[in-house]
């Protein structure tokens, strides 16, 4: 019961961070379907991470999928901050598509 009022205080946070249209961190077993705009999905299982998956933030429609493993080449990592935000580093750079080049900070789109 302890651990209740700070769930729904995240859960607070990610609403309000997503209504300001910020990218917010979701840790699921299985990659949905369809993304939830401004959703990255972090999919793994038992603490592991194995990737990230959200929408293309150009509006392409395309979802973009980031290898979150140790060791792998491209990877990347993520960060979940206090408000449930998201940060990716290094930058995302699309070879393919639209080729958007972007940074997520914060859950913020930064544009490159």
């Amino acid at each position: 019961m302890a651990g209740l009022p700070v769930t729904l205080l995240r859960a607070s946070l990610s609403w309000v961070a997503r209504r300001l249209g910020r990218h917010t961190v979701d840790f699921v077993d299985e990659e949905p379907d369809t993304p939830a705009p401004r959703t990255v999905y972090v999919v793994g299982e038992d603490g592991h991470q194995w990737f990230a998956a959200f929408g293309c933030p150009c509006g392409c429609s395309e979802t973009i999928k980031l290898s979150l493993v140790p060791g792998d080449r491209p990877g990347w990592r993520i960060r979940r901050h206090w408000d449930g935000t998201a940060s990716l580093t290094p930058s995302v750079w699309r070879q393919v598509g639209c080729q958007s080049h972007f940074w997520l900070r914060k859950g913020r789109t930064d544009w490159c």
